[in-house]
Parts: C-alpha cells; structure tokens; sequence
C-alpha cells in the first residue's frame, strides 16, 4: 500500500552486511567467502551480489545445496536467527519504519526494551516466496517491512507479482483510493452501516491481487468508525468553522484541519497507521484536495 523510500546508504553498504557475515553453520567462514568456495561454480560463476540482485530461479529440492544455503534461517534452533536479527538492524537503521507497508493497518516501530536495547515489532516479508526463489531471500528489495497480520495471517506464500512497495514504480496510493462516495451536502451518519468503504482503482485493475490477497477490503471495514468519527467531525467543522478556528488561534487553516483530522499528505503516509485511509477520506470530504501528484489543503 506505501511506497518504501530508502535512506540514502547505498546498496553496497548491505551487501557488506550480508557477505561479510560469519557463518557458524558453515565452518564459520563469512557467508561470501562459503560462497565462492562451495556454491559459485554452481552458479556458473555468479559473484554473490549479482545472485543477491537476479531474478532467481527455482530450486525445489530440500536437500539442494543452494536452497539450504540461501535459506539462512533454516536448521536454526533459535525462533529467529542471528543472521535473521542483524539483517533486520540494517532495515531498522536504513529504512523509516512506523507502519505495515502492505496494509498502513498497524504500527511495526522500534522501541527502547527495558534494558536498553533497541527493539522493533515488524516481521521481514519475503515478497516473493524465498523457499521457491533462494536466491532471492537475502535480497534487500525483496524484505518488505511488515506486520504479522500480512505476513503470516493472510500473503503467506502467495506471490504478488511486479507490485512489491520497494519497486521505483508501486504507484498504489496514486492508483488506489478509500471510497465512501459521500458528499459534503450528505454527512448524515451516524452509524457503521449507514455507509459502505472499499479500495476503488480508476481506469486499470492492476492492484485487484494486491487488495484480494492482503484482504484489505475485509481488513478495513472495521475501521469504519474511524470514517464516522472523520465525517460527523466535518459536520461540526465546516469550512467558515475552520476559518473562524484560525483566525482565534492564529494557527493557519491547515494546521487546525491536522489537529481536528490528523492528515498526513504523501510524503508522511508511513508515520502513522491509517494516515491513506485518512488522507483518501479527507479528499471525498474536501479538506483537501489533488493537483497533479502532489496533495495540498484546500
């Protein structure tokens, strides 16, 4: 659903993370230097990072060397591995994580434990399934930050081709918008089956896979209250309210309508759990609206 924006480290800096790994499982020797002992001249001689950035290619076989070797949690006693945990740090300190970036439903940010080491709640998806594609399991674009719900409860191993947050062109937030189809005459409810809330794609059905295998339909219409509370609160605050509001408080217009609604424009959608639904709502109730790709306040 969110675009990941990557910090400005470089690609190189986690391939340095990965190869230089010491492997206790493997004669504990660093993950490149097994590499290019055991596997590369199966790979007809592939460098590590280019594996890391293929395509992939199958490999079913459980006791095929690669696959083991490419599935670096497997045969680990531990719930989750070191290699599991350091590869998450690198995510944690090179990527704003606050929010799932497949449903923007729940927060998956890092916090102070008691003892002072810095945790995060967020699983690693594997966009596309590392069992079926090893070579692609230590891939930095194909983790995608994410909540347990998604990964675990409903993607699971279903693949959603050419649609992964981490790619230059996931336009979905542009594409895909929370629908209502109210108007500002029509804010006359009051109750969560007074209105209907889906995922509308204009012009194209490109995301249909993307909403049916995360359920994100099902998954939002619980948070129908949170769309009552948005429009019984525009009800309350007109236009002429909101300029009244600011010209008390010398605050502008668009401050009292983040503190009244809580929008967050494009730039911000991952702070914040159901900041698009919020945004996409704010549109059809015209707190804001959109002039070529960038949102603005009315």
């Amino acid at each position: 659903m969110l675009k990941i924006k990557y910090n400005s480290f470089s690609e190189d800096s986690y391939y340095e993370t990965i190869a230089n790994r010491k492997m206790q499982k493997y004669k504990n020797i660093t993950f490149e230097s097994y590499y290019n002992k055991y596997v590369k001249r199966k790979l007809s001689n592939y460098s590590l990072k280019e594996i890391q950035n293929s395509i992939g290619t199958k490999y079913k076989s459980k006791s095929n060397l690669i696959k083991q070797f490419f599935n670096y949690d497997k045969k680990v006693k531990t719930k989750t591995s070191l290699f599991q945990k350091q590869i998450s740090k690198f995510i944690e300190q090179n990527i704003e994580v606050h929010s799932c970036y497949y449903c923007n439903i729940e927060y998956i940010n890092k916090f102070e434990a008691s003892n002072g080491e810095i945790k995060n709640s967020f699983t690693l998806d594997h966009m596309i399934d590392k069992a079926t594609y090893p070579f692609l399991a230590l891939s930095l674009y194909n983790l995608i930050p994410s909540c347990y719900t998604c990964n675990t409860k409903v993607k699971g191993k279903n693949e959603i081709k050419n649609l992964s947050p981490s790619d230059n062109n996931f336009d979905f937030d542009e594409k895909v918008k929370f629908k209502t189809f109210l108007t500002n005459e029509n804010l006359q409810i009051d109750k969560n089956n007074d209105i209907e809330l889906f995922l509308k794609e204009d012009f194209s059905n490109k995301f249909d896979k993307y909403i049916e295998i995360l359920q994100l339909d099902n998954r939002y219409k619980y948070h129908k209250d949170k769309v009552i509370e948005m429009i019984k609160k525009r009800r309350d605050y007109p236009d002429s309210r909101i300029k009244e509001l600011s010209d008390i408080t010398k605050k502008t217009q668009e401050e009292i309508k983040q503190d009244l609604f809580g929008i967050y424009l494009n730039e911000d959608l991952h702070k914040r759990p159901l900041s698009k639904l919020i945004k996409d709502i704010s549109e059809e109730l015209k707190l804001i609206w959109k002039n070529s790709s960038q949102l603005t306040y009315h």
